[in-house]
């Protein structure tokens, strides 16, 4: 395949890892804690999508809708259950208790999911080009043909509406200056009368609507299986820090570089290889992070 395929491939692998990741900065930002269980997060979300999309008639639309509330209400329940009585012990505490229960769901997951991947169904539609149509003897076509899928433009086109619409809240909505200033000083914010608990659930719940989403755009585009977001939850923590801890603008950025990463590595490296793709995008993060330590946005990391 041509460089440009590659890099259609990047840009849709970032798109699904930018919108999860937005919710995994928010989350690090304005709770202040690393929630290694938001990969199952993901594949709650993708489950839901799935069995909505096998048991309903409606169109495609209706099963992201509905997993997305699903990945909402899942995150906030969890975090009333298990995170807000702990929020006072410190991020130590609340990141082994999100290793914790992330093990637990993915292992029920398995139990009541079963352990074989599933595919949600769409309608595929195919545009093809051809980079060079009428190519001379002997001249190099570095490019190649290369396609868009209708699944392509789903995922591109749910990211992008993700991004203004995060972008809307955090500027143009008093929740979301809120959560801005919950990020930068949280004791000022509760001075100045900011119900600082309803601005947490608010983050666990876009959080976790963030996560349905991606969960079905990653199952759309590839497969969901219970190990689904664990595999990924990798590549989300290092799009975050990359981007700068806490910034979600950042967070896309970064997702897009470790997307691209991940394709152009897998389309150099040898077949028998392929599964060091993200070796070579922790290698990116760790070469950006050596020369500029608070991540692609500048953003000061958090300290406990």
């Amino acid at each position: 395949m041509g460089l440009l395929q590659e890099a259609i491939f990047g840009v849709v692998t970032g798109s699904y890892i930018a919108i999860a990741a937005i919710g995994f900065t928010l989350i690090y930002g304005i709770v202040n804690m690393i929630n290694f269980a938001y990969g199952e997060y993901l594949t709650l979300g993708a489950f839901v999508g799935f069995f909505t999309a096998s048991t309903l008639p409606g169109p495609l639309p209706v099963a992201v809708v509905v997993a997305m509330a699903g990945g909402g209400v899942v995150s906030i329940a969890l975090a009333r259950g298990f995170f807000t009585p702990i929020n006072d012990t410190g991020p130590v505490p609340m990141l082994l208790t999100s290793i914790g229960l992330g093990i637990a769901i993915r292992n029920a997951i398995r139990l009541f999911g079963g352990r074989s991947a599933r595919y949600i169904e769409t309608e595929t539609s195919t545009i093809r080009f051809n980079a060079v149509p009428d190519a001379a003897v002997g001249s190099i076509d570095l490019l190649g043909g290369f396609f868009v899928t209708s699944e392509h433009l789903i995922v591109v086109g749910s990211a992008v509406a993700v991004f203004l619409s995060v972008h809307l809240l955090l500027t143009r909505t008093e929740v979301g200056i809120a959560m801005r200033a919950m990020g930068d000083d949280e004791d000022l914010a509760r001075v100045r009368g900011i119900d600082t608990q309803l601005i947490r659930d608010s983050v666990w719940l876009l959080a976790g609507v963030l996560a349905g989403l991606s969960g079905v755009l990653l199952a759309i585009q590839t497969n969901v299986s219970p190990t689904t977001g664990f595999s990924h939850i990798l590549q989300i923590l290092s799009a975050a820090i990359l981007g700068g801890a806490g910034s979600p603008y950042g967070a896309i950025v970064g997702a897009y570089v470790i997307g691209l990463a991940l394709a152009f590595s897998t389309a150099v490296l040898p077949s028998s290889m392929t599964s060091l793709s993200s070796a070579v995008a922790f290698a990116i993060l760790i070469v950006v992070l050596l020369v500029r330590p608070s991540g692609i946005a500048g953003t000061e990391v958090r300290k406990a």
